[in-house]
């Protein structure tokens, strides 16, 4: 009889070492002559993406890729701040990884360790740029829900 997905997962998550997290890629800008838009004509928009390589045998590299914007809030199109930071993080797990377990580990473990990186990077950045900083919100995540959502893989 298969393992199921949890029993899967917590085989993965053995041995687990996170080797290191770097910034992959890295693209800001903020229009300059609609950035004095009040914060009430405005909204923050996050969004994500998340693929994997096997490297070796329990070996995975992910790649974390984060969109922040802030749009007119009755046209979302009308970007006035994009940050767009991607990561590579390299692990070592203790189980095979495939499209299913990632999906899982994508919304959880990745997440939880990329998700600091980002909010630094976002406020860090809107400082250069001599805009205000704005609060990110914390993670919110259960690892198990939609399991049958498949992952992206390259």
């Amino acid at each position: 009889m298969a393992d199921s997905v949890q029993e899967r997962f917590a085989k993965l998550n053995t041995n687990l070492v996170l080797h290191n997290i770097r910034l992959y890629k890295f693209e800001a800008s903020f229009d300059d002559e609609k950035i004095n838009v009040s914060m009430e004509e405005s909204k923050v928009y996050i969004d994500k993406n998340v693929y994997y390589q096997v490297v070796a045998d329990n070996h995975v590299r992910v790649f974390q890729e984060f969109f922040f914007k802030v749009a007119l809030q009755n046209n979302p199109e009308e970007v006035l701040i994009k940050i767009s930071p991607s990561y590579i993080l390299d692990f070592q797990v203790g189980g095979p990884m495939d499209d299913e377990i990632f999906k899982i580990f994508a919304d959880s473990t990745v997440l939880v360790d990329s998700w600091p990186y980002f909010r630094e990077i976002v406020q860090s950045t809107l400082l250069r740029m001599g805009l205000a900083p704005v609060v990110l919100p914390p993670i919110n995540f259960n690892p198990f829900v939609n399991v049958d959502a498949s992952a992206q893989s390259k």
